[in-house]
């Protein structure tokens, strides 16, 4: 069974990696433990030039933690090991993702990659029903039109990793999802190919950070008067809603 290079990203504090391991090994599949930033505790010094704060707080309408901004950060640096490497695609995941059955069949399909993005897990997305691919495995992916929620499982070309990792500006938002994924063929998988283990047992580290700093996303009806506001409420409407 070959696959585009598969990366896991884990924290040395934290390995949540075993049972992902198992199911990679069970199956014959290589991959290389991929070690971030871990911001638990704060971001490190030596990090602060490659985040804009108050960029990210002017965006998202919050302060971003130091956990988000570290968690982009580890992506970003994934992205650049991709971009250098010569593999024309390569898959992402982080430590408590669960692979289902069928991610184990599409996984040969995508050495080529059919597009820029290809998100195996999301929340919160909406598509373009009308602009889709049809994979292995009985999965259909349709293209994203507003930037979803968990980078739990993703596939990436390197063309697009590498303008995720060196054209993208300082880290102004969380790692799902900037922006600037709407300027490529990105798409996301329905059903999902991936869960997060244990995603209902209890909070992420990343969601009791934000609980800790109080990070709430402040709202306000000036929203009403910009017309990114109003776009982004059109595109909903448009859109259909997977997950």
């Amino acid at each position: 069974m070959e696959f585009p290079p598969i990366y896991i990203l884990s924290l040395k504090g934290a390995q949540r990696f075993e049972p992902l391991v198992e199911a990679l090994e069970a199956r014959g599949l290589a991959y290389e433990i991929f070690w971030g930033i871990d911001g638990r505790e704060g971001l490190p010094q030596a990090h602060e030039p490659r985040v804009d704060r108050a960029g990210a707080e002017a965006r998202m309408g919050r302060p971003m933690s130091d956990g988000e901004f570290a968690c982009a950060l580890s992506h970003r640096g994934i992205y650049e090991r991709i971009a250098a490497s010569d593999a024309p695609s390569a898959i992402v995941l982080e430590d408590d993702a669960d692979p289902g059955e069928a991610f184990f069949e599409l996984g040969p399909a995508l050495k080529a990659p059919p597009c820029g993005l290809l998100l195996f897990d999301h929340k919160n997305t909406y598509v373009k029903v009308r602009d889709r691919l049809i994979l292995p495995g009985g999965v259909r992916a349709y293209r994203v039109a507003l930037p979803p929620f968990l980078a739990t499982g993703y596939m990436v070309s390197r063309e697009v990793a590498a303008h995720l990792a060196f054209r993208n500006g300082p880290v102004v938002q969380p790692s799902d999802w900037p922006d600037a994924i709407l300027q490529f063929d990105s798409y996301a998988c329905d059903p999902r190919v991936i869960t997060q283990r244990g995603r209902t047992v209890g909070t992420s580290s990343l969601e009791a950070g934000r609980r800790k700093h109080k990070h709430r996303r402040r709202k306000s009806l000036r929203r009403l008067l910009y017309k990114s506001y109003w776009r982004r409420w059109l595109t909903k409407r448009l859109a259909r809603k997977l997950a």
